[in-house]
């Protein structure tokens, strides 16, 4: 499941950023006028936000975001060389994780969920490891804290996510009065 070089990724488009920037400011000024604001956006435009921000710069090399499907796809590509050595088994430290992440969202009372999630590594499924709730609630809390960590101008329109969609090959993401 490991490899012995990393994946590259194309370069992050650096257009995408401002676009995106400004979707999140007219909602944001739409929900504080008691507006419903709905934002689109394609896979790009999602790279280009998150991972050229300069909170998340370092994961420009190791991630990209794609969408197959209803599934938001995370293809990565991360070394291993946190991981200790075991007795007996060969090491982990010069080896990369070369795989694909995918998740189905929803939001619950502005929080995002992870309602399915998929790992493969190397071109193979690893179900055991994320079939438990307990592992999509550490993931939807991961994606929670990098959102409000790499984006806090934006706290109060993520929290006030009515609705989470992947479709037609863009993320649907629908805002509305929280319900707390």
């Amino acid at each position: 499941m490991t490899s012995p070089s990393p994946r590259t990724f194309p370069p992050v488009a650096q257009d995408g950023a401002g676009a995106v920037d400004e979707k999140l400011q007219r909602a944001q000024e739409d929900l504080a006028k008691g507006g419903s604001p709905e934002i689109h956006l394609t896979a790009d435009e999602l790279n280009a936000w998150f991972l050229g921000n300069p909170n998340n710069r370092d994961l420009a090399d190791h991630v990209r975001f794609r969408i197959e499907a209803d599934w938001l796809v995370a293809e990565v590509s991360t070394p291993l060389a946190f991981m200790g050595q075991l007795p007996l088994v060969p090491g982990f430290r010069d080896r990369y994780f070369n795989g694909k992440l995918a998740a189905r969202l929803t939001a619950d009372h502005g929080e995002l969920k992870v309602e399915n999630f998929d790992l493969e590594g190397n071109g193979a499924r690893i179900p055991w490891l994320t079939t438990g709730q307990s592992y999509r609630q550490s993931i939807a809390e991961a994606i929670n804290k990098a959102l409000r960590v790499s984006e806090p101008q934006y706290q109060s329109l993520f929290g006030a996510i009515q609705s989470i969609q992947v479709a037609n090959n863009e993320i649907v993401i629908k805002f509305g009065k929280s319900e707390r």
